[in-house]
């Protein structure tokens, strides 16, 4: 009957979380769109700026906890290994990027909104050879920006078990475009101890699949102890072509991803708030 207690009330305070926390959430968002009213940005540098002060606000308030590895990118291509849709709102926190996002994302409420207002070059997903122009055109716009701009080519979002193989249509732009390649690598942790219950990363953090987005969010905003760990690795130099250069991006990710999980490194946490002002 203890047990039984125990859990009860386990599940009572993580019910009262993610009801705090999802409306604080829904409060900020709709707090940036008002501010996107009167502050407006015109181009897609101005976008990555703003949204990027809003994420920061996001990750703090909802208890997100946050450490950054590596020199981060001033400008080029940056490629990253994907596992929710709080990738991107992570890596907007750490620094203004230009996002690459499918075109489903465009038709979100408010959400997407939100991304087409900071910037998103949004591309058609499997669309091939035919859409290259088109994504050549757009992506090289957002190259100009003298922001990094980030994407993530294993083109799905997974439960965390490995680094898929990369698609290789954006890659064709970096070549296109001459442009620096950069690789980071991004990956969640729990507290081990009971105050989630049974919640696992792969399935309660990494949204893949056919889970039910709105479901899975409620469940996210009741956890304790998130944390998440990025790092950023060096210029890739081997690009002969496509195939090499995406086939050489996704080894060095996949390696820095697996040395996160056995927690090689420093961390840089947000309440070491003086010293990210000072790296960005």
């Amino acid at each position: 009957m203890r047990d039984a207690e125990v859990r009860a009330a386990r599940s009572v305070r993580s019910l009262l979380r993610s009801l705090w926390r999802g409306a604080l959430f829904v409060t900020l968002l709709l707090a940036a769109a008002v501010d996107c009213m009167f502050r407006r940005p015109k181009v897609e540098a101005e976008g990555a700026v703003w949204i990027h002060g809003w994420c920061r606000r996001i990750v703090r308030a909802l208890g997100f906890e946050c450490g950054v590895e590596g020199v981060m990118p001033t400008g080029g291509a940056v490629v990253s290994n994907h596992l929710s849709y709080l990738d991107i709102l992570l890596y907007s926190s750490v620094q203004p990027f230009v996002m690459v996002a499918k075109t489903e994302v465009r038709g979100w409420p408010l959400l997407g909104w939100l991304t087409a207002q900071a910037g998103t070059v949004y591309v058609e997903r499997g669309g091939g050879p035919k859409t290259y122009p088109a994504v050549n055109a757009a992506m090289a716009e957002a190259y100009r920006s003298g922001l990094p701009v980030l994407f993530f080519p294993e083109g799905t979002t997974t439960d965390g078990v490995g680094v898929l193989a990369f698609r290789r249509g954006l890659f064709h732009s970096v070549l296109h475009d001459g442009i620096a390649l950069r690789t980071t690598a991004l990956r969640y942790t729990l507290d081990s101890h009971g105050v989630n219950g049974d919640a696992t990363v792969g399935e309660d953090v990494c949204w893949w699949g056919d889970m039910e987005f709105a479901s899975h969010m409620f469940r996210l905003l009741g956890l304790r102890g998130l944390r998440a760990q990025i790092r950023f690795g060096e210029e890739i130099v081997e690009r002969a072509d496509r195939f090499v250069l995406s086939a050489g991006a996704q080894a060095v990710v996949a390696e820095m991803y697996e040395e996160l999980g056995g927690g090689v490194g420093a961390r840089l946490r947000w309440e070491h708030d003086a010293e990210l002002v000072e790296a960005l």
